[in-house]
């Protein structure tokens, strides 16, 4: 584990300051983390825990450990938002970092082994063309770079290009989400974490975990930027 004992501080100073993403205020010569301290100390962070899953039962089935950083509140919801809509992937700078750290707390307090692979949640190839980038694939990526874990581009398909999931009700995610995620290759006796930016119903994450477990995955984690409460609205 000590090769994954990274602080927020050793990435946050090597990156540039400018304007706080959520005030918009210029950030001071010591405040490296993309965020005023203000807005920082804002930020709805979650504690290192694995998520205690109220949504669907078939979420129950899959997946090993689910973790997340950010509740679902205003500020996350606006970080999301810019980050997946308003053509803003440089945000992944500031992003990742909040993950990285969050993720080794989360592995060392359940003292559990890291996965042996990470992937993204795939997004369908009209609407990469339409975004110009898939927001969960920058963050795997960066997110392989800092944890020191090999990252597998490509390795998930999405089968169809169903609608946005963000303009779902949960019960309709999950209608959405049966067999529309494909493993394009043998993964077998692999523990892999899937990375997506909103966990809401869990549909998701879990067609992912299946997918990648008809191909031989021994187990899935699923890493997320935020989670949405079941009884919160307004999801992404």
């Amino acid at each position: 584990m000590e090769e994954h004992m990274v602080t927020l501080p050793r990435f946050f100073a090597k990156l540039q300051t400018g304007c706080c993403w959520l005030c918009l205020l210029p950030l001071k010569a010591n405040e490296h983390n993309g965020f005023c301290k203000a807005c920082f100390a804002d930020l709805p962070r979650l504690p290192p825990a694995c998520l205690h899953w109220r949504g669907q039962r078939q979420a129950q089935s899959f997946g090993r450990h689910w973790f997340a950083v950010l509740a679902w509140q205003a500020e996350s919801r606006h970080l999301v938002q810019r980050y997946k809509f308003h053509r803003s992937p440089e945000l992944v700078r500031w992003l990742a970092p909040l993950m990285t750290a969050q993720l080794i707390a989360c592995y060392q307090k359940y003292q559990v082994a890291w996965p042996d692979l990470i992937v993204a949640m795939p997004m369908t190839r009209r609407r990469w063309q339409r975004r110009g980038y898939n927001q969960a694939g920058l963050l795997a990526r960066v997110l392989a770079e800092q944890l020191q874990l090999p990252y597998s581009a490509g390795l998930l398909r999405r089968l169809r290009d169903e609608v946005a999931q963000h303009k779902l009700g949960r019960q309709q995610r999950w209608v959405s989400m049966q067999n529309a995620m494909h493993c394009t290759r043998d993964v077998r006796g692999l523990t892999i974490a899937v990375v997506d930016d909103v966990l809401t119903s869990g549909a998701s994450v879990t067609a992912a975990a299946a997918a990648l477990q008809r191909r031989g995955a021994k187990a899935v984690d699923a890493w997320t930027l935020c989670y949405t409460e079941p009884h919160a609205s307004g999801c992404a």
